[in-house]
């Protein structure tokens, strides 16, 4: 069993609070997502290659061994590459610092061929040896993206550009653990040696780069501002992009009223459906829509005598009318969720979450909550999720129950399992896995000791498939695993799903090639993006 992923987000946790807020050739650059609007080389572009984006709340350090949230993944994926990627708009695997990979049929042995002539952005060369120095230095800081690495036996170079990774026992997840946003990433071997100190580079990292990337960090002030630059010793595509500035805005209106006036290049995440029409008809604008591994989940609280019956909580989801949600919350921005898991992670008919709307379960129960008010909480990082919430509330209402919505802010909600007594009865938060291996899914949110098991319900049943699906070189086992683990899951009335959520990037005309990953939120490969 791997490590817990309820003590290896516990740093996460932390920093929340405080900020409060198959082997192949890579492919090539192309766009694919879908746009409308201005796009194509509009009018609209300044005649400038600088980027400026913006967040809604400050990142993590950039420190791509204990980076681990949405925010800054755009900057993070800039920066730093890892061995492998995933295809744009695909869960499949291709290679990227390495040049080929191979799996031996045990599933215990990755054989990577590191690509040549890929240097750092300190001039260092990328060899084997410094994989092997950038896996190791992930496990010595052991911070929340470690459990990517629990499994590992040990490493090898038996030449200087063969990097070989041995695991202890299959990990059917582990190449995706590699592909995903907070995989493991190449960190120059000379800035782990001349700035290592004490705790293995962090308090360099935690305001400069070590990577590989077409951009490197030349400005990184917390809560201000950071800044990126062309790396012009890119082993790739020389990128079009010269910078890209992210400013920290925390107001989406104000986002917006500086993407209208020119200040910001495009906006990344945050607007909403209204925002998003309205730019649409915006000549000077165009609208990317990208499908991502992004989902709108519910969950109902078991430990309430009042909710501790499958049946009960089940009636609780019923009552969703998930087609009139997302058409109203999402318009086109999200299509109406029929599985447990985000769409394409595993083949349609698995982990099936498509029963009809039935509100008569829950009326037949409305006498026995007469007098008590059901608190229905929403995550409020995402603004979407209160209108959700707003909407559940009528539907209950209309069943004869009373509830309550509120507001709780993400770092709270990340805290949660800590505060069994004063967690909601029911949760509405739009969230996404690590990577699109279904593990990253069902074990972070919904396994027993999910560390994002928010209201703490526990499947067994579900539990022990997780653990099959995982440890399993057989496609097949692991799709029907994680099929099974759904449908206990969605048996328990624990957790429901409304809308897969697309990813929405609104930016100003003139700019092209937009190529998106799945499980990489809140960014566009800005290495491929081209400007018109």
């Amino acid at each position: 069993m791997r490590l817990s992923r309820s003590r290896t987000l516990a740093a996460v946790t932390v920093a929340l609070a405080l900020v409060a807020a198959a082997c192949g050739s890579s492919s090539s650059s192309s766009s694919t997502g879908s746009s409308s609007g201005g796009g194509g080389s509009g009018g609209a572009m300044a005649a400038t290659t600088d980027v400026q984006l913006a967040y809604n709340a400050d990142m993590q350090v950039p420190d791509p061994d204990i980076f681990y949230e949405i925010e800054g993944n755009s900057l993070v994926t800039s920066v730093y590459e890892g061995l492998v990627r995933y295809k744009p708009s695909s869960t499949d695997i291709e290679p990227a610092l390495a040049e080929s990979f191979e799996v031996s049929p045990d599933g215990l042995t990755y054989t990577f061929k590191i690509r040549p002539n890929v240097k750092f952005h300190d001039g260092t060369p990328l060899d084997a040896a410094a994989a092997q120095g950038s896996f190791e230095r992930r496990t010595d800081v052991n911070s929340a993206p470690a459990y990517m690495l629990a499994d590992v036996a040990s490493y090898a170079t038996p030449d200087p550009m063969t990097f070989v990774v041995t695991l202890n026992k299959p990990v059917s997840a582990f190449l995706d653990y590699l592909a995903a946003p907070y995989g493991p990433k190449m960190v120059s071997p000379t800035v782990l040696k001349e700035q290592g100190g004490s705790d293995f580079a962090q308090t360099y990292l935690a305001t400069h780069d070590a990577g590989t990337g077409p951009f490197t960090i030349t400005d990184f002030q917390l809560g201000t501002k950071y800044v990126v630059t062309r790396f012009d010793g890119y082993w790739g595509p020389k990128p079009q992009v010269t910078s890209i500035t992210y400013n920290i805005l925390p107001d989406i209106s104000t986002q917006r009223i500086k993407l209208e006036s020119g200040d910001l290049s495009m906006i990344i995440h945050g607007l909403s459906t209204s925002d998003i029409v309205s730019l649409e008809g915006n000549k000077d604008f165009q609208v990317q829509r990208f499908p991502a591994l992004f989902k709108t989940l519910v969950m109902v609280n078991p430990n309430r005598d009042y909710l501790s019956d499958p049946e009960t909580r089940k009636a609780f989801l019923a009552v969703l009318d998930k087609e009139k949600i997302t058409t109203e919350v999402y318009g086109e921005q999200a299509s109406v969720s029929t599985q447990l898991y985000p769409a394409g992670e595993l083949p349609d008919g698995l982990a099936m979450d498509d029963a009809p709307m039935d509100a008569s379960k829950l009326e037949a129960l409305a006498d026995q909550f007469k007098g008590k008010t059901i608190d229905l909480a929403y995550s409020s990082d995402d603004p979407r999720n209160q209108r959700v919430a707003d909407l559940y509330q009528t539907e209950l209402q209309a069943a004869g129950i009373t509830a309550q919505t509120r507001g709780i802010p993400i770092a709270q909600v990340f805290d949660l399992p800590n505060q069994k007594d004063t967690a909601p009865d029911i949760l509405v938060s739009t969230v996404n896995p690590d990577a699109a291996h279904p593990d990253t899914w069902a074990r972070i949110f919904m396994n027993t000791a999910g560390a994002l098991n928010w209201l703490q319900c526990s499947v067994p049943a579900a539990d022990t498939m997780m653990d099959k699906g995982l440890n399993t070189t057989d496609k097949a086992v692991v799709q029907s695993s994680y099929g099974e683990a759904g449908d206990d899951l969605v048996a328990s009335g624990c957790f429901g799903t409304i809308a897969d959520v697309k990813e929405v990037i609104v930016a100003k005309a003139g700019y092209g090639d937009f190529v998106h990953q799945l499980p990489t939120l809140f960014t566009v490969r800005f290495g491929d993006l081209t400007v018109g």
